[in-house]
């Protein structure tokens, strides 16, 4: 018996004292983190050469952190590799002016995350990189694998060093996605479809094995838009011919490092010791460092307070308000657009004396027609009593369109993809799914269509009829809309809808769009049509520190290296993740959708 007890005090006694451990490490862990966001001041010292490494993801909103960032900010000191585009753009503008940069350095390779780093957003950033050389400062890029985004951004540089032994790409623009049709008759997953549009071909990933003639048609259309604007830029920037580049891209499309130069693709070849040390001669050498006097441009964003003044919350303000990603039925959720959520924001700005216009930056390709619905009527109520400015991003298309149709002016950029004025039905049953586990579904009902959204059976002829009946007046609604808010005639809409995509520069001729501009000349346009001098920013949703995030979560209980191309692997899986969150998107309580074309994302 004294054995036992004496057993068993040696056990309580360890498991208090593991107990005790596990709450001091946990404490130590979050003071830890804590300290993380409680950084010294930085300095940005005379003479420093701004470095952009584009080995992020460029997002249009602020994305606050989260636990997995913490930890991996915790446990490999590596901040997790995404930035927006305002951070981004004001950057480069302080830095232009500032006696305290003397030039600038890209290099690395841009990541895509979610709906980061689209073309609309990096010809953004491109055009505040254009705007930077006016200043005679010069611009460096050294790349080894670019990709052709990477290229683009690079192209504006006063030099371009180029790896020996890496290669430049301009092989053209491609998408393509997953047809499902096979698929689902393979494991016994049924789907039934209602479309209004030619064009409106989101549904033929789940209902056949092939593109339609009408959607080849107008991705041909948007691609070939896409890339003919990129080269012109291209060859603008590197003083060549647009013919002449455009048959490189055509019958050669890969370059050697030798090959680039030698046909102006790229000025220098050298190995980055070679750069640094170029670097460390012409501007100012930081013997601390060994290398050029330096700062990377997020620290050189936080040094010069560009969060202090884009994040007022009270005062005479312009409100920039971000809807990126899938629109959604329901509230907040990371990387969506909730549309009660945003339509609650839209509501507290319009009742706000203080906020004397709105900028909408849309970066969506749609989703839910309810949710989309739900997010307009506040656009209209708010567009009524300030001035609605919206900017669209790299995606605003579809439900995107839907809730930009009301703007007092709609910017939008050459590569943005935009209109698919369009809706579909989507309806799944698993029957023959279950069917193949000897699963047998049976039941009652009161009403012939009391279970029209069930999952556990096809849906009769009287049922689809109603779903159609359904997707026939939200597509009528959606075409009033539009003429409504853009002041069109309804027979153009209806010529222009279909469900057809457009490149911002087509829309723009269509009148979908009214002027050709970024995130900046939106906020401009805001500013000027509230008659402000110098107002405040107030970004929704904010930016969010670690110490802010690490609160919320307790309420609710060195440099990353040159980015290499991702490989074939990390590709097929990125692009299986892309799917099953487009697929977790689908959640309208009707299962009607306003949503761009599937395999565009990536653009």
């Amino acid at each position: 018996m004294k054995g036992f007890f004496q057993s068993l005090l040696g056990s309580l006694t360890a498991f208090i004292l593991l107990g005790c451990l596990c709450i001091f490490a946990f404490f130590a862990f979050i003071g830890a983190l804590v300290s993380l966001s409680e950084q010294p001041l930085i300095e940005v010292n005379s003479g420093s050469v701004l470095v952009f490494n584009l080995n992020t993801s460029v997002h249009d909103a602020p994305l606050g952190a989260n636990l997995e960032d913490a930890l991996q900010e915790a446990i490999t000191g590596q901040v997790h590799p995404t930035i927006y585009l305002l951070k981004v753009v004001d950057a480069i503008e302080r830095a232009k002016t500032d006696s305290d940069i003397s030039a600038l350095l890209l290099h690395g390779n841009l990541l895509q995350g979610g709906y980061g780093s689209g073309l609309a957003a990096i010809s953004e950033v491109r055009k505040a990189l254009e705007d930077f050389k006016t200043s005679g400062k010069p611009v460096y890029a050294y790349v080894v694998t670019p990709t052709q985004k990477d290229y683009y951004l690079a192209s504006v540089a006063d030099e371009i060093w180029v790896n020996p032994f890496g290669t430049l790409s301009l092989n053209g623009l491609a998408t393509n996605g997953p047809f499902l049709a096979d698929t689902f008759e393979k494991y016994g997953i049924g789907v039934q479809t209602t479309r209004v549009g030619a064009y409106k071909s989101a549904v033929e990933m789940f209902t056949r094995t092939e593109m339609s003639d009408a959607d080849r048609e107008q991705k041909v259309t948007l691609l070939n838009d896409l890339w003919n604007g990129l080269l012109s830029e291209i060859s603008n920037s590197r003083k060549m011919n647009l013919q002449a580049i455009l048959k490189l891209s055509n019958e050669q499309a890969f370059f050697t490092a030798i090959d680039a130069k030698a046909v102006n693709l790229a000025d220098k070849l050298g190995y980055l010791d070679e750069l640094i040390e170029h670097l460390s001669q012409t501007h100012n050498y930081s013997k601390a460092d060994d290398s050029f006097q330096q700062i990377d441009l997020v620290d050189y964003a936080d040094a010069r307070g560009f969060e202090w003044d884009s994040t007022a919350k009270t005062g005479e303000r312009i409100a920039v308000v971000y809807a990126e990603g899938d629109i959604i039925d329901g509230d907040y959720m990371p990387q969506y657009v909730g549309g009660d959520w945003l339509a609650s924001e839209l509501r507290r700005l319009r009742k706000d004396a203080d906020v004397k216009a709105v900028v909408l930056r849309v970066n969506s390709p749609g989703g839910s027609a309810l949710a989309s619905e739900v997010i307009q009527r506040e656009t209209r109520l708010l567009a009524d009593q300030k001035p609605l400015i919206v900017s669209m991003g790299s995606y605003a298309a579809s439900g995107g369109y839907w809730i930009s149709a009301y703007a007092d002016t709609i910017y939008a950029q050459p590569y943005t993809i935009t209109g698919s004025i369009g809706v579909f039905g989507l309806v799944f049953n698993f029957e023959g799914a279950a069917g193949n586990f000897a699963i047998q579904f049976d039941g009652v009902k009161t009403s012939p269509f009391a279970d029209i959204y069930t999952a556990t059976r096809p849906r009769s002829d009287e049922e689809m009829a109603l779903i159609q009946q359904f997707t026939d007046e939200i597509y009528d609604a959606f075409i009033h809309k539009v003429a409504e808010g853009r002041s069109i005639e309804t027979s153009k809409v209806r010529e222009l809808a279909q469900g057809r995509v457009w490149s911002g520069a087509s829309a723009q001729d269509h009148s979908l769009v009214d002027k050709m501009g970024g995130l900046n000349e939106a906020i401009m346009a805001a500013v000027s049509s509230a008659n402000l001098t110098a107002p405040m920013i107030e970004q929704v949703p904010a930016p969010a520190t670690l110490a802010e995030s690490i609160t919320l979560l307790l309420e609710e209980v060195g440099a990353a290296p040159v980015a290499k191309s991702p490989s074939a692997l990390n590709q097929i899986t990125t692009e299986i993740e892309a799917l099953s969150k487009q697929v977790r998107g689908l959640n309208d309580p009707r299962g009607i959708y306003t949503r761009m074309p599937y395999g565009l994302h990536g653009l």
